[in-house]
């Protein structure tokens, strides 16, 4: 298949899950959302593919299309895609103070699963010592489906790992770094230009006017907490436009220098390119999405700030003596938006994580993990084979999560021959799993 359509629509469904899978006493429950697409299921022959989802909600698209579906039709699967507790429409609470935060985890999330695995058997009849479960994910969801396999191999045979930063860190500069590598010497040179362009302005009063209508923000630069938060914003297209590329979202890195290195001045170039990113809306230096305690689908980025905050870190340090970055956003900058967030002080607890799940050398076999090598987040991934049977493909012509998404066979934006052979990989993979529970 070649887009997000398949014969039909991934049916969605709800099951009651148990809020919290490490205290018998609590019985509280929340409904969790999740989809289902038996198009070429084989019944008692084919595995089930789950998808995970991760931060942010989860769409029937996942079971309509690209890689998942692509392997259910090849090898006749059950497709599945569980909804992330506290993600999307799986609520489990109206509110979302503090207090109320402190079931989202990763590791709840993967009891979810464990439970969800009997909801999916009982439905289907499976029998539980013949059927092949294999876990997907990509970025967070990524992690989890590799942490998944890891914590329970008794339910799950084999996992792909795509983008996956299984290394929790509070000091994550190599995100900017490989941003520079990856937009290559002129690029780099067209964007310090017109960074020094921005230092120069955001110094003076008539500077920061200039800016504020430039960029177009929803407040005036007129505190050091705005300038601060207006620095934070101004590098989001940078860093996309090199973490997802290829990938459909944003600007891909080739577009973005292409525009830069065609412009005269490369400073307005850049500004054009952040007002689109940013569709038109002001640049919003405020936290107050961030403070909005109302779960709703679309209030991600606190549940979000929650799991980095208190678990995962992955805060994107400045690198130092850059003349693109800002040496201000640093790891106090991310403590300090978690504090006012949260109303609380709060520092990941990094080492616990790393510990827990391996970072690096997990505990785990069956796994084939992909990963763009100029995407950002590879730096916290795997991407070397590991003898305890984890296997690490890397492609350099994209980004982020680019093998989950459907194949473009022809045209401009059809998809490149490493990510092509990094799927196959992953088909071959799916296929010797299978074979090793038959």
């Amino acid at each position: 298949m070649s887009s997000w359509e398949s014969k039909a629509q991934g049916d969605v469904y709800w099951m009651e899950q148990q809020l919290d899978h490490f205290n018998q006493n609590n019985k509280q429950t929340f409904p969790q959302r999740y989809y289902i697409n038996s198009t070429w299921y084989n019944p008692g022959v084919g595995p089930v593919l789950l998808f995970l989802g991760g931060e942010g909600p989860l769409t029937s698209k996942w079971v309509q299309g690209g890689m998942l579906m692509d392997l259910a039709e090849k090898y006749q699967g059950l497709a599945v895609a569980l909804e992330h507790r506290y993600y999307g429409e799986s609520q489990p609470f109206p509110e979302l103070p503090s207090e109320n935060l402190k079931w989202l985890s990763s590791y709840q999330a993967l009891g979810d699963v464990a439970l969800f695995y009997e909801e999916i058997s009982s439905a289907f009849s499976l029998d539980k010592s013949k059927t092949t479960w294999i876990s997907f994910g990509c970025s967070y969801s990524g992690a989890l489906s590799l942490w998944l396999r890891e914590k329970y191999p008794h339910i799950i045979d084999g996992a792909y790992s795509g983008s996956s930063p299984v290394l929790a860190t509070k000091k994550y500069v190599e995100y900017d770094e490989t941003v520079q590598d990856a937009v290559g010497y002129s690029c780099l040179t067209h964007l310090t230009y017109a960074f020094d362009e921005i230092q120069k302005k955001i110094v003076t009063s008539e500077g920061k006017a200039e800016l504020e209508k430039a960029f177009a923000t929803c407040q005036p630069l007129d505190d050091d907490y705005y300038v601060k938060m207006f620095k934070y914003n101004v590098i989001g297209v940078l860093q996309d436009s090199v973490q997802y590329n290829n990938a459909p979202k944003g600007f891909p890195r080739v577009e973005m220098c292409k525009r830069l290195a065609q412009a005269k001045d490369k400073y307005e170039e850049y500004v054009k390119l952040t007002v689109e990113y940013n569709g038109g809306q002001c640049m919003d230096l405020s936290l107050n999405g961030l403070l909005n305690q109302t779960a709703a689908p679309e209030n991600n980025y606190r549940t979000w700030w929650w799991q980095k905050a208190t678990e995962f870190g992955y805060y994107k340090i400045s690198p130092q003596n850059t003349a693109l970055f800002f040496p201000e956003i640093d790891e106090e900058f991310h403590n300090q938006i978690a504090d006012e967030i949260f109303e609380q002080p709060l520092k990941p607890d990094v080492d616990f994580t790393n510990n827990y799940y391996g970072a690096k050398n997990p505990d785990v076999s069956n796994v084939i993990i992909t990963n763009g090598y100029y995407d950002p987040w590879s730096r916290l991934s795997i991407l070397n084979d590991l003898p305890s049977g984890v296997q690490s493909v890397l492609y350099t012509s994209s980004g982020h999560c680019a093998p989950v998404y459907p194949v473009i066979k022809e045209g401009p934006d059809s998809t490149p021959e490493d990510v092509l052979l990094a799927i196959q990989k992953v088909s071959d993979f799916v296929g010797d799993v299978i074979k090793q529970k038959s």
